[in-house]
C-alpha cells in the first residue's frame, strides 16, 4: 500500500503544485480541503472475507487521542517551479483495545497506531484514499490493521476504520457492523503474504 500511495502521488503531484502556489488556502482544521487518492488494492476491500482475511489484527478500538502527522516515502518531483519534495502522510493515534475479534492484541491499555492518510506537509490539503476517512477522537472503530517489520500496527484503506454505535451489555459489544466483522473473519479468505507480529500482543 506504500507504493499505491506514491505513485498517486505523482499523479496529482500537479494539483498539489497549484494549491500550494494558490496562496488563499485555509490551514485551520475542517477548511482544509481533501484530496481522494484512487489505489489499486491487492484485495477487494469491499470484500470483507477477503479484508480481514488479508489483516492480521482485527479489532474493535476506542481512540483516546490523535497524536500527530509523520511523512514518509519522500519523493522529489519537478515542477514549473523547480524540484518539490512530495512525502506520505500518516496520521498517529493513540488508541484503546475493547475487544479483539482477529488476533491478541492487549486490551485495556492505550497503544499506537498510524493510519495512511492524513494532513499533508505543507499542510494544503488533506490526503486519504477514496471512500476511507480518518478516526475521530472520543469514537468507537472497528480497526482492521497489519503488524508492519517493527511490530508496529498500520491502519490503511477503505472500510479499515468504521465508526461504531457502541452499546455494550455485560462483556459484550452490540453493534451490526460488530456483527459483520465477526461473521467475516469465521469466513475470511486469506491472502499469502508475508506477515509480521505486532509489540503490542498480550
Amino acid at each position: 500500500m506504500k507504493n499505491s500511495i506514491k505513485i498517486i502521488l505523482f499523479v496529482i503531484a500537479c494539483t498539489i503544485t497549484l494549491i500550494g502556489c494558490s496562496g488563499d488556502h485555509n490551514t485551520s482544521g475542517e477548511d482544509v480541503p481533501i484530496q481522494h487518492l484512487q489505489p489499486s488494492f491487492k484485495v477487494d476491500v469491499n470484500d470483507l472475507n477477503e479484508l480481514v482475511g488479508d489483516a492480521d489484527y482485527v479489532f474493535v478500538g476506542y481512540i483516546d487521542e490523535l497524536v500527530g502527522t509523520v511523512y514518509k516515502n519522500p519523493v522529489i518531483i519537478e515542477t514549473e517551479n523547480g524540484p518539490k519534495e512530495v512525502l506520505d502522510p500518516y496520521t498517529e493515534y493513540s488508541v484503546t483495545v475493547i475487544d479483539n475479534i482477529k488476533g491478541n492484541l492487549k486490551k485495556d491499555v492505550p497503544i499506537p497506531m498510524q493510519k495512511t492518510g492524513g494532513l499533508s506537509k505543507d499542510e494544503s490539503m488533506y490526503l486519504l484514499y477514496e471512500n476511507d476517512e480518518l478516526p475521530e477522537v472520543g469514537e468507537h472503530y472497528i480497526l482492521v490493521a497489519h503488524a508492519q517489520p517493527d511490530g508496529s500496527l498500520l491502519i490503511s484503506g477503505p472500510n479499515s476504520s468504521i465508526v461504531l454505535d457502541i452499546q455494550s451489555q455485560g462483556e459484550s459489544v452490540v453493534s451490526q457492523g460488530y456483527q459483520d466483522y465477526k461473521e467475516a473473519y469465521k469466513n475470511e479468505i486469506k491472502t499469502d503474504r508475508e506477515r509480521f507480529t505486532s509489540k503490542y500482543e498480550e
